[in-house]
């Protein structure tokens, strides 16, 4: 085969994979936000800003916080994956942890970030809120202008493991609703 034939192909193939690792990686985002299972989870967020990626709402999430039997194999740092159900308020909660995904029913993939024989703190794949950079400061603000009895939650898609973070509330309302007053 000439050179110049070979090196052309070498460039298409690599431009397709250029291409096609961004586009897999959108669309089974999409295909998660449209497809996907609502689930609702408290959270209590806090206002950080990262240098590289802008100003956005941190969440720190109460079913992070793991009681329960978890298999001795899953140990600080392993991948788990974690099945959801829901309470009687329609908020998720984190009915088990387990080493491979389950056969059936909704689950998230989780970090064992640490464990105990009988609970473990997990790293849920959401965590961040981001929003306009001047805003930010501003929900922070409205969280912590909340009411007594008030909660802060946020709306998740999840499908097949994978979830997508669709809108933190706060009082019930979208935040960006709170800041329109």
């Amino acid at each position: 085969m000439n050179r110049n034939v070979l090196l052309w192909l070498l460039f298409g193939i690599c431009c397709a994979v250029q291409v096609g690792v961004p586009a897999s990686m959108i669309l089974h985002h999409e295909n998660t936000l449209t497809g996907g299972e609502v689930y609702r989870f408290r959270c209590a967020p806090v206002d950080p800003v990262d240098p590289f990626r802008g100003r956005y709402v941190a969440l720190d999430f109460e079913q992070s916080r793991f009681a329960g039997a978890i298999p001795e194999q899953l140990v600080a740092g392993s991948t788990a994956y974690a099945t959801l159900e829901l309470d009687d308020e329609g908020f998720a909660i984190i009915a088990s942890v387990t080493p491979s995904p389950p056969d059936d029913g909704d689950y998230l993939t989780v970090h064992i970030e640490r464990r105990s024989p009988d609970s473990a703190r997990l790293a849920l794949p959401f965590d961040r809120y981001y929003m306009e950079e001047s805003l930010a400061p501003e929900a922070e603000r409205a969280y912590r202008d909340l009411a007594v009895g008030k909660q802060a939650w946020v709306e998740v898609r999840v499908r097949d493991g994978h979830a997508v973070l669709e809108e933190l509330y706060l009082d019930d309302r979208p935040v960006r609703d709170v800041l329109d007053r």
